[in-house]
């Protein structure tokens, strides 16, 4: 599994962005985008904020409030979009690209898909049916990406909090602190 996490200020103005692969089950931390998906990976990014915003400004939850996370939103070719709103309208973006293996792709098929790799976001627990194609709404592949998504909430507020740091001037995140506590995140999580 491939990941790119990207915080989006209210205006669309990338704050932060990190790739990393799966770091769960022989996972070795390392992304495994080609050069034309990671190209192509920011387009895909900011072409789901027309569905956060339908997601975010839609009907609300019986709560009265919009949801923080929003879980899957969308999906392009075999790229998956999970998306974190703050209160503030701050979007925390994940995309997700599943191996190969999990997605059926490789000549070995299935058998291939049910190997010994995998994460809990992506590997045989998030593997669905018979096929042995990646799920992104299985429980277990949205509980991984919810806790990850909380524990990077946490060290954003503590970075918002920052009198030096002012997120509505589009300032970026170059704390080697938070991308260290965020990669503990993913490597925790994911």
């Amino acid at each position: 599994m491939s990941y790119l996490f990207t915080i989006l200020s209210p205006t669309d103005t990338p704050l932060y962005t990190h790739e990393f692969g799966t770091s769960r089950s022989s996972g070795d931390g390392i992304p495994r985008f080609s050069a034309a998906e990671r190209a192509l990976n920011p387009f895909i990014l900011h072409s789901s904020l027309d569905i956060v915003e339908e997601v975010q400004w839609g009907p609300s939850s019986t709560s009265g409030s919009a949801p923080m996370y929003l879980k899957h939103i969308d999906k392009y070719q075999y790229n998956y979009i999970s998306c974190w709103i703050t209160g503030a309208n701050v979007r925390f973006l994940l995309l997700t690209r599943p191996r190969d293996e999990a997605l059926g792709l490789t000549s070995g098929g299935a058998g291939v898909a049910g190997g010994s790799k995998g994460s809990l976001a992506g590997g045989r627990g998030a593997l669905g049916g018979a096929a042995g194609l990646y799920n992104p709404t299985n429980p277990a592949t949205e509980e991984a990406v919810k806790n990850f998504f909380v524990d990077v909430y946490e060290v954003w507020v503590k970075t918002v909090m920052n009198p030096f740091f002012r997120v509505g001037n589009g300032d970026v995140v170059k704390s080697p602190v938070f991308r260290a506590r965020v990669a503990a995140a993913a490597k925790k999580f994911l």
